[in-house]
C-alpha cells in the first residue's frame, strides 16, 4: 500500500513537471513556431487547457503563447503588415503572417494555366482563347502594411495588380476591371474595405497607363500618370497600405507613385494576352532612383491589341 502511494506521488509529480514545462507560454510559443496554422486552431479547440479568449483582458494560454511566437520569428517589415482588427484573435495574426512567410502563387486561374504543374508561381496564357485576356491571382490577402512583389513575363500586352480578394466563376473572364469579370466574382473580407470604392487597380506593361475600377458597372477608368513607361522583363509593384498608394518599378528602377487613394483588402492580379508567360515573386524593396523616359500608347491598341 505505502509503494503504491509513493509510485502514486511519483506519477503525480512527473506529470506536474510535465504541464509546467509544456502549459507555458514561453514554452509552448517555441512549439508554435513549427506548428500550421490549422494544427494550432485544432489544439486549441480540442484541449481547453490551452483555450481561445475572446478578450484581450484575460488572454488563454495558446493566445499568449501565439503572440510571443509571432515577435520572435516574424520581421519589423511583417509585424507592420500584420493586420489589426476588432475581433480577431492572435490566431488569425499567426495565421496572416504564415501567408505572408510563404513565397507568392497564383492560386486561381481564369483560363490561365501552370507551366509547370508543381510551381504555381508561373503561369501562360492557354492559348484556348485567342481573342481574351486570361487571369490568375493570389490568395493571399494584403490589409495593411507595404508589400512588394515582382513579375517577370515574355509578353508586350500584359496587365499586372491588385484586385478585392475573392472568388471567380466560370463565368468570368477577361481583365478585372471588365464587367465580364468583376460581375462573376465574389468578394471575401468585404469589410475590410473602409468604404473604400477602387476595388482593382492595374498597370499595363505596354501602354505604361493605370487601369481602375469601382465594379459599378461601368467597365473602367483609364488614365496616364507621370511615370508611365512600357515595360519589358520585370514589373515590380509596391502596394503600401499605410500610405493608401501603389507605385511601380521597371526592371528595379522605380518609375513612381501610379495610383493614390488605396485602402482595404486586396491580393496580386495578373491578365495576360495570348503568348505571354508570367511569373510572381515576393520581392524587397530595391533602393531608390531616378526615373527617366515616358511612353504610351491608345486605348484602342490596350484593349484590342490585334487590331491595327
Amino acid at each position: 500500500m505505502v509503494h503504491h502511494i509513493a509510485k502514486r506521488q511519483k506519477v503525480d509529480e512527473l506529470e506536474a513537471g510535465e504541464e509546467a514545462v509544456l502549459f507555458n507560454s514561453d514554452t509552448l510559443s517555441k512549439i508554435i513556431s513549427y506548428l500550421p496554422s490549422i494544427d494550432l486552431l485544432n489544439l486549441a479547440l480540442t484541449n481547453k487547457k490551452f483555450g481561445v479568449s475572446n478578450n484581450n483582458v484575460d488572454p488563454s494560454l495558446i493566445d499568449e503563447s501565439t503572440r510571443i511566437a509571432i515577435h520572435e520569428v516574424a520581421t519589423e517589415e511583417q509585424l507592420t503588415a500584420l493586420p489589426h482588427y476588432e475581433g480577431e484573435s492572435t490566431l488569425a495574426d499567426y495565421h496572416y503572417l504564415q501567408l505572408l512567410r510563404k513565397p507568392l502563387v497564383f492560386d486561381q486561374l481564369v483560363g490561365a494555366e501552370y507551366v509547370n504543374s508543381g510551381d504555381k508561381s508561373c503561369i501562360r496564357h492557354s492559348g484556348e482563347e485567342f481573342g481574351r485576356y486570361e487571369t490568375a491571382f493570389s490568395i493571399n490577402v494584403l490589409r495593411t502594411g507595404k508589400h512588394y512583389a515582382t513579375f517577370k513575363h515574355n509578353g508586350h500586352n500584359l496587365f499586372v495588380g491588385v484586385m478585392r480578394s475573392g472568388q471567380a466563376n466560370q463565368r468570368a473572364c477577361g481583365i478585372p476591371c471588365k464587367k465580364q469579370f468583376y460581375q462573376n466574382f465574389s468578394q471575401t473580407h468585404g469589410d475590410c474595405n473602409n468604404d473604400n470604392n477602387i476595388h482593382s487597380c492595374l498597370y499595363h506593361s505596354y501602354s505604361g497607363d493605370c487601369f481602375s475600377s469601382d465594379w459599378s458597372g461601368s467597365d473602367n477608368e483609364y488614365e496616364s500618370w507621370e511615370g508611365s513607361e512600357k515595360i519589358y522583363g520585370e514589373i515590380g509593384l509596391l502596394l503600401d497600405l499605410d500610405e493608401g498608394t501603389l507605385t511601380v518599378y521597371k526592371n528595379g528602377r522605380k518609375l513612381g507613385v501610379m495610383k493614390r487613394g488605396l485602402a482595404g483588402s486586396y491580393c496580386w492580379v495578373v491578365s495576360m494576352w495570348r503568348g505571354s508567360q508570367v511569373t510572381i515573386k515576393r520581392g524587397t524593396l530595391p533602393p531608390p532612383c531616378k526615373r527617366v523616359g515616358m511612353c504610351a500608347a491608345s486605348f484602342r491598341d490596350i484593349l484590342n491589341p490585334d487590331r491595327g
